[in-house]
């Protein structure tokens, strides 16, 4: 029997044991339906979230895999330990840290308080008194939340997010020889091939900790010295994201928009039908389409409202508005299976929610969405 096979082995007798002691082999998500087909995050997957400019794919990706893992492990007992690194390559930290506020203020009061209301911006709007106070409770909060979020906005060129990742990875574990010795990482970080081949695996110095690294967004990539903004997103992608979860067996994610150019020749173009047009695909990913060939994962965003689209798959957007959102399994080449789900989708505190199916909606479900109360 070969080492590797043994060691798979081992893992799916330990996968099946740990569920049957009560703990989750994956950090679930509250999207029920979504997760039939796809449990939640799993170490050593691949993620892409994608959509057209300014639909909500930033949002998207933070609620799945920020907000989500945080606020689940925080009310779940699980030997699951969460470390989330965000390249923020969009937005300074600060700004970041405005959004969780948001977020948090709506999970705990339901009020809607978004970071423009926050900083008392609009001209009819100073910040309650009452809400500034619940913020200032917030600071045991966010000493927690900090200690498992990293936000970094200072890394923008793909070596330099993978070193920082590797130095992390370097830090917590070893690397083992075929032969069962370890190898120092200066050796691997030098990328002597010879040493690579004796390589066997990384060993986690905590197994159970999961490992999320956001990009957000691809885009925005510095390319480093001579090179094309598609080659830094390459390299990045099929180089330095496919060795964080090959390697280390980390969860990277990343942010890519849908090309501006592509979807207008698609919602011009005769002789498809709507979906065609207007949905995100791989193939109208912008900049950069190969980091599709690389991902395990590639998630979809579309809001028909923009379209002026009255009906949407049984839902009516008359009434739903900007708030309805469609999300869908552009790719999923680690299962099988595909759905698309309708989502209410509040951007002022970044929060999503599986809608009632097209017939179960009734006039009282779309007057708490037309009141943002749902």
């Amino acid at each position: 029997m070969s080492e590797t096979f043994k060691r798979v082995l081992h893992g799916i007798k330990e996968n099946k044991q740990n569920r049957l002691s009560g703990n989750p082999n994956c950090i679930p998500w509250s999207l029920k339906r979504f997760s039939s087909v796809i449990p939640g995050i799993q170490q050593g997957r691949y993620y892409l979230v994608s959509a057209n400019q300014k639909v909500g794919k930033t949002q998207l990706a933070d609620f799945l895999f920020l907000y989500e893992p945080y606020f689940y492990l925080k009310q779940n007992k699980s030997n699951i330990k969460l470390k989330i690194f965000y390249f923020s390559l969009e937005m300074r930290k600060e700004e970041k840290i405005k959004s969780v506020i948001s977020h948090k203020l709506y999970r705990d009061t339901k009020s809607i308080v978004s970071p423009e209301k926050m900083d008392s911006l609009f001209e009819g709007y100073i910040l309650e008194d009452s809400v500034e106070k619940q913020i200032e409770e917030y600071e045991d909060f966010f000493k927690d939340f900090e200690s498992i979020i990293t936000f970094v906005d200072e890394i923008r060129n793909p070596f330099g997010i993978y070193k920082y990742i590797r130095d992390y990875a370097n830090s917590h574990g070893k690397y083992i020889s075929k032969d069962g010795k370890n190898i120092p990482h200066e050796y691997i970080d030098s990328g002597n091939l010879e040493v690579i081949k004796t390589l066997d695996r990384y060993q986690p110095d905590d197994p159970n900790e999961y490992v999320v690294i956001i990009t957000d967004h691809l885009s925005l990539l510095q390319p480093e010295s001579g090179k094309s903004l598609h080659e830094a997103m390459s390299t990045y992608s099929s180089n330095y994201c496919i060795k964080m979860r090959n390697r280390w067996n980390y969860i990277p994610v990343n942010i890519q928009q849908q090309a501006a150019m592509t979807e207008q020749q698609q919602y011009t173009y005769k002789g498809e039908s709507i979906e065609d047009k207007l949905m995100p695909s791989a193939s109208g990913l912008g900049d950069c389409k190969l980091t599709s060939r690389d991902v395990d994962i590639m998630l979809g965003l579309f809001a028909p409202h923009r379209y002026s689209i009255n009906q949407w798959e049984g839902y009516d957007i008359t009434k739903l508005g900007d708030n309805f959102r469609e999300l869908s399994i552009i790719l999923n080449r680690r299962g099988t299976g595909f759905i698309s789900v309708p989502l209410y989708f509040n951007g002022a505190v970044n929060q999503f929610a599986e809608l009632p199916k097209p017939g179960d909606m009734s006039d009282d479900i779309y007057r708490k969405i037309l009141e943002k109360k749902i």
